[in-house]
């Protein structure tokens, strides 16, 4: 099997359950519900990276956005993993990256109206339509997002061996454009595949470009 990256969302945060477009790091915290779901999707991935028995499987380690959300998420999964595998504490690394974070709502940062959010459904579309246009008023574009985010994965990726997972906690929209272009994945089902809080895609790049990787798992679909 190939080395793969596993990206996650975040947990629900307290922006989430009022729905407000909270794009700018540091972000809102964790909700109880929010740390328990980050808990849980650690010992899961415990079993998707084979880590038990005191060994850590395939996982290389663990990389989040700057926002409060994904690293309080990253350091919840890692305690649960290693629980889970019956590693020491801390053993498993965790490392705060930029360029990963959430696409930029610009002008309608923090807001939950019905038109916001028709006006982030509208710009969603586009930019997993490729529409390098699309954007909420001076916010950003996928181009913007790729721009920002391909060089991460393509660092993770060239150092990835053919035996090890690198799993990187970031954001919904966030992660759904970065695996549609890593992967050309169908525009339809990038938009419709709705990614909840601390649901993950899988992908091998074996070796290939940007662009040419190969989709494994989206949410709970395996590929």
């Amino acid at each position: 099997m190939s080395g793969r990256i596993i990206l996650v969302r975040h947990g629900q945060t307290f922006s989430n359950i009022e729905r407000f477009m909270d794009t700018r790091p540091p972000g809102a915290e964790l909700t109880p519900r929010g740390r328990e779901q980050a808990s849980a999707v650690g010992a899961e991935l415990a079993e998707v990276t084979g880590a038990g028995g005191g060994e850590p499987g395939r996982v290389k380690g663990i990389a989040c956005s700057v926002a409060l959300r994904a690293q309080q998420t990253a350091m919840l999964l890692r305690e649960a993993l290693e629980l889970e595998a019956r590693l020491p504490e801390r053993s498993v690394s965790v490392e705060v990256v930029a360029g990963i974070h959430e696409v930029f709502a610009g002008e309608l940062e923090m807001h939950n109206s019905e038109d916001a959010h028709r006006e982030y459904s509208t710009a969603l579309r586009g930019w997993l339509s490729g529409d390098a246009q699309a954007r909420m008023p001076g916010g950003e574009s996928y181009v913007d997002v790729v721009e920002r985010g391909r060089p991460v994965l393509e660092e993770i990726a060239a150092e990835l061996g053919d035996d090890e997972d690198v799993i990187v906690v970031s954001h919904g929209a966030a992660i759904r454009i970065l695996t549609k272009y890593a992967a050309d994945v169908e525009s339809d089902f990038a938009f419709t595949g709705y990614l909840a809080n601390c649901r993950f895609t899988v992908l091998e790049p074996g070796g290939r470009p940007f662009g040419e990787w190969e989709l494994k798992r989206w949410a709970d679909l395996d590929l």
